[in-house]
C-alpha cells in the first residue's frame, strides 16, 4: 500500500474562507477608505439647529437631499450637523452616496439639495465654485 504524504505547512495554515458578502463589505469598506477622512464641522444657527458644513459649504439644518441611482430616487436631510439617510448619518456627500451606489462615486456630483423655504434643487457641486 502506497503512503499519501501531507505538506505540513499548509494544515499549520488556518484556513480563512470569505462569503461574497463578506467580500463585498469589505471591498466597500475600503472603497470608503480611499476617499479620505473628512472632518465634521458643524455650525449653529440663531435658532440653535446646526448647519452641515462640508469643505467650507454651509448646509443649513433642515436642508433636503435627493440623488438618482438606477431610476430611483433616495432621499436625506440635514440634521443636527449632518445628511441623515434612512436614520443613518454621514459626514460627507461621497460617503452617502457611496452606500447607495456601492461603488466610490463622487457625492458633489451625485446629489442634489433644496434648501429650506426654496422651490427648486440645485447639484451641491455649484456651491464649492
Amino acid at each position: 500500500m502506497k503512503s499519501i504524504e501531507t505538506n505540513s505547512d499548509l494544515l499549520s495554515e488556518p484556513i480563512f474562507q470569505q462569503s461574497s458578502k463578506d467580500a463585498y463589505q469589505n471591498e466597500v469598506f475600503e472603497s470608503s477608505e480611499k476617499l479620505g477622512s473628512v472632518e465634521q464641522q458643524s455650525a449653529k444657527n440663531s435658532s440653535g439647529c446646526v448647519s452641515w458644513v462640508v469643505e467650507s459649504v454651509v448646509f443649513p439644518d433642515g436642508t433636503e437631499f435627493r440623488g438618482k441611482y438606477k431610476g430611483y430616487f433616495y432621499y436625506g436631510k440635514v440634521r443636527n450637523g449632518t445628511l441623515t439617510l434612512d436614520e443613518k448619518e454621514f459626514i460627507s456627500p461621497c460617503e452617502a452616496a457611496l452606500t447607495i451606489t456601492r461603488s466610490p462615486i463622487d457625492g458633489w456630483l451625485f446629489w442634489d439639495c433644496k434648501l429650506p423655504g426654496q422651490g427648486s434643487w440645485m447639484n451641491i457641486s455649484e456651491f464649492k465654485k
